[in-house]
C-alpha cells in the first residue's frame, strides 16, 4: 500500500485501522492506533517479538487470550501484551473499538503494507482476509517480527 496517513481510516484484516501517532513521530519507538475489529473477523493467535502492545477498550466487550489466561475487558480497560507472549483476542460484542498504542514500527508496517484506505470514515470489513492476503501476512511477519503459529500449536 505504501505510507501511512495520519487521521485516515483504513481496512487491515478484519478491522478498521486509523493511526493516530506514526512511528516516524517517535524515531520509531511508538505508534498509536484507533482500531475497530468485527466479531467473527480476529487474529488468530500471534506473537510481537519486538513491541509491546497495549490495549485501551473504549467501546465494547472483549476476551484477550494471553498464553494459559483470559482477561475479560469492557470500556475504560487498559490491557497489557508484552512481546514474546501468545496471543489473540476473540469479541463477545459484535464490534470493539480500541486505542492500540504499540512501542516499535513492525505492526505500523505491516499495516502500511497490507491496508487498504476505507472509502468512508464508517466502512467495516465485512469478509475475512482472503488467502492471497493471509499469505502476505506471513511473508510480512517474517519480516517484521510477527510469528503466527500453525492453529494446532496455538490453542
Amino acid at each position: 500500500m505504501g505510507q501511512l496517513r495520519k487521521q485516515e481510516y483504513y481496512i487491515f484484516m478484519g478491522a478498521r485501522v486509523k493511526p493516530l501517532l506514526l512511528s516516524e513521530e517517535t524515531g520509531g519507538k511508538f505508534s498509536v492506533f484507533e482500531f475497530t475489529e468485527v466479531q467473527g473477523l480476529e487474529p488468530p493467535f500471534h506473537i510481537h517479538e519486538n513491541e509491546d502492545e497495549i490495549w485501551h477498550v473504549i467501546e465494547g466487550e472483549v476476551t484477550f487470550l494471553l498464553e494459559n489466561k483470559r482477561v475479560d475487558a469492557g470500556p475504560g480497560d487498559t490491557i497489557f501484551v508484552p512481546k514474546g507472549k501468545l496471543h489473540t483476542f476473540r469479541l463477545k460484542t459484535k464490534t470493539m473499538s480500541a486505542i492500540l498504542s504499540l512501542t516499535a514500527d513492525d505492526f505500523e508496517n505491516i499495516v502500511s503494507e497490507i491496508a487498504v484506505p476505507a472509502q468512508t470514515a464508517e466502512e467495516m470489513p465485512t469478509e475475512p482476509p482472503t488467502k492471497e492476503k493471509l499469505g502476505r501476512l506471513l511473508e510480512l511477519g517474517n519480516k517484521y517480527g510477527l510469528t503466527i503459529p500453525p492453529p494446532e500449536h496455538a490453542e
